[in-house]
């Protein structure tokens, strides 16, 4: 059963607010309940979301007034069922930060796209940082497309166990 979902990238201004934000509202979508999510970076620049990030979940409806970034601790992680990186090096980052918990992280780490299933040439999620707001709004649509299919996914899962 998985019920705390983990949403890790370099900075927790961008990809993973976004990410975070679009779980819960598509968990209320889809019913799934009993599901939380966080999110967590390696590097917090800036004490907020970026402001392209803020603008694309306040177009969906969405609030993003309680959102402040957080860096990842060993005791953010040990809480989790699910850790989801936006690119393969963060997990790998994981694994090398926390190695006496390699047998506590077996089976719950994952790329978003992997968790999907995408194919090992398309796993990562760029970062859009200084890309522009058309850039940074494609990659939040990528997200946005991504996470819709881990909520269902898990919900299947959910329902399973």
């Amino acid at each position: 059963m998985i019920r705390r979902i983990l949403f890790i990238c370099y900075a927790n201004t961008c990809r993973t607010p976004a990410a975070e934000k679009l779980a819960d509202y598509y968990a209320k979508k889809y019913e799934l309940k009993g599901v939380s999510f966080d999110s967590a970076g390696w590097h917090i620049a800036f004490d907020h979301a970026q402001l392209e990030t803020i603008d694309y979940i306040t177009s969906k409806g969405i609030e993003m007034e309680d959102f402040s970034p957080k860096v990842i601790t060993r005791s953010l992680i040990e809480k989790q069922d699910l850790i989801i990186g936006m690119e393969r090096y963060q997990l790998t980052k994981i694994r090398n930060s926390f190695k006496n918990m390699k047998n506590h992280l077996k089976g719950k780490l994952y790329t978003l796209k992997e968790f999907n299933g995408a194919g090992k040439k398309d796993l990562n999620i760029p970062d859009p940082y200084k890309t522009g707001r058309k850039r940074y709004f494609e990659i939040l649509e990528i997200v946005e497309k991504n996470v819709e299919q881990l909520i269902l996914k898990v919900k299947k899962i959910n329902q399973i166990d």
